[in-house]
């Protein structure tokens, strides 16, 4: 694999360690990180409901 020549791998087993990602590991990680995001801003909206910055001010007020 052209890939793996560019990268210095010889065999080729690194992009197969790779390719075994499914639809549901991608959705769970998604999930997860959804979650830890979600959980982050509550976080900040709790220390202080408002912000200078102009995105963060509209997710803080957006996400109640």
């Amino acid at each position: 694999m052209l890939t793996d020549e560019r990268m210095g791998h010889l065999d080729g087993s690194v992009g197969a360690r790779y390719s075994h990602v499914t639809q549901e590991m991608r959705d769970e990680l998604m999930e997860g990180l959804t979650r830890i995001w979600e959980e982050a801003l509550a976080t900040r909206r709790r220390m202080c409901p408002r912000s200078p910055v102009a995105v963060l001010d509209a997710l803080l007020r957006g996400s109640q």
